[in-house]
């Protein structure tokens, strides 16, 4: 009988706390999208779309489903279309909060389909994170209800050509930025990204086309439906907050289990007088946002069969569940599947359990899985404590990881976090700040000692020596 209370406490709790929905954001114009290279996808050509568009949509007049086919089909090739003028169709044919009938559904599932399979890695990358708040999941398995429709273009997709490259998926909240429970770092007065995560992201992704801003799909238990405008702002907001560096696509996930999971890590976390619900809240529900990730991770590799992928998540919620099902579902000796996964350990000290959830503390306990400086792979969960020690952990085994984090990249990030770290202002405690200042000091020296033996030595290492020593 709680549900109802409990859905509209934490929904005021998340409007409360996430990103892009502090009051002041309303009316703001959507980020610009990616500028991609017209020489890799054509011109695109309004008018033939727009007549394309009228003559695809006119019924075909035809019984069988075969026929229907033919002449979909016959009328996307007489149209003429560049891969531009695809993907545009496409973006009309199902735009952002509407719902597709079958008619529709047919008509997506061909013009997919006629996309060659060497065009197909930047036809998606354009409709990943064109801004549109759409993502290519939502394509395939929201627009396309037909399993038969579905199955054909996730067949059609497994043609691109691999491996092709690393997609970076990663939580928001104390993963990103101090937001949600973390206590360490200042929240105010603004959100600020931690030391050295957007260069960590840069160097993680590899992706084969143009793109300034560094592309992250961001994998969340938020619900969709409640909020597309929520995700949407959440979106626009992130991408002021980090200044433009990233560019965001977003996978959602369930309702009630957002919502109670949600609830279950605030009342930990901030011992919070909400014991009378705890027969209500058991970790199980926390653990349910793990499960909804990992699902939504699941039909995400489905799309993109040619990538490998990397996920960035924190202590503090279910994310270390995630985790494991990724590296115990998808990991494999190839270049291919879940190369590693990375948990931000958000805790103040080994006894905090705030700032543990049971998945983590599960976790722990996996030695199995758990990748430091000495294990003998880094195919696994690599559990860190700022992004300079996350680095490092994979630049030790850059055999093992296809040289995920390069030498060049290992000094770019600890430069970048040292120097970040000295311009955050507002620390609540002297106490966290100097034990923060020590960890940081003491996995930068780690790393400029690793860098010293590069070959060839990379570019900032003298910068890198410099900040250290008066750090």
């Amino acid at each position: 009988m709680w549900t109802s209370f409990l859905i509209c406490g934490v929904l005021m709790i998340l409007l409360a706390v996430a990103p892009g929905c502090n009051g002041n954001k309303t009316g703001q114009p959507p980020p610009t999208p990616f500028v991609l290279p017209v020489s890799d996808y054509g011109e695109l050509d309004k008018n033939r779309v727009e007549g394309f568009l009228r003559a695809f949509k006119r019924l075909t007049l035809e019984s069988s489903s075969e026929k229907r086919i033919q002449e979909l089909d016959k009328r996307i090739r007489e149209a003429g279309l560049s891969l531009a003028d695809k993907i545009e169709s496409v973006k009309r044919l199902a735009p952002p909060g509407d719902g597709t009938g079958g008619r529709t559904e047919l008509r997506l599932d061909r013009l997919i389909l006629s996309v060659a399979p060497e065009e197909l890695g930047l036809f998606k990358f354009a409709l990943e994170y064109d801004g549109d708040d759409k993502d290519l999941v939502e394509y395939v398995f929201h627009d396309l209800d037909g399993e038969d429709s579905r199955n054909r273009v996730i067949k059609h997709f497994e043609k691109a050509p691999a491996p092709i490259g690393v997609k970076v998926l990663t939580d928001v909240d104390d993963t990103m930025f101090a937001n949600l429970i973390e206590g360490r770092y200042p929240k105010h007065p603004k959100k600020t990204p931690y030391p050295g995560v957007l260069e960590f992201y840069d160097s993680l992704r590899h992706e084969p086309f143009e793109a300034i801003e560094t592309p992250v799909t961001t994998l969340s238990a938020r619900p969709n439906p409640i909020a597309f405008e929520l995700e949407r702002a959440s979106l626009r907001s992130l991408v002021e907050i980090t200044e433009r560096r990233l560019r965001p696509s977003a996978l959602s996930g369930k309702l009630v289990s957002s919502v109670l999971g949600s609830l279950q890590t605030v009342r930990r976390a901030n011992e919070t007088p909400l014991d009378m619900l705890s027969d209500d809240i058991s970790h199980g529900h926390e653990d349910e946002i793990g499960k909804v990730k990992f699902s939504n991770f699941t039909e995400y590799a489905q799309v993109y069969p040619e990538y490998a992928f990397v996920f960035v998540g924190d202590s503090g919620q279910a994310d270390a569940l995630t985790a494991q099902l990724m590296v115990t579902h998808y990991t494999t000796d190839q270049r291919s599947g879940v190369l590693a996964t990375f948990i931000h350990d958000i805790r103040r000290s080994e006894g905090d359990s705030k700032c543990a959830s049971n998945s983590f503390q599960n976790l722990l306990q996996r030695q199995d899985l758990l990748v430091n400086e000495t294990s003998t792979s880094g195919r696994g969960v690599i559990v860190f404590r700022n992004y300079i020690q996350a680095a490092v952990i994979a630049y030790v085994h850059s055999s093992t990881l296809y040289g995920l984090i390069t030498a060049d990249e290992l000094a770019a990030i600890t430069k970048a976090a040292l120097d970040q770290f000295i311009a955050i202002n507002g620390w609540a405690s002297n106490e966290a700040l100097e034990k923060l200042r020590s960890e940081y000091r003491q996995d930068a020296k780690r790393a400029y000692q690793l860098l010293t033996s590069a070959d060839p030595k990379p570019t900032a290492l003298e910068d890198v020596r410099r900040i250290v020593e008066g750090f």
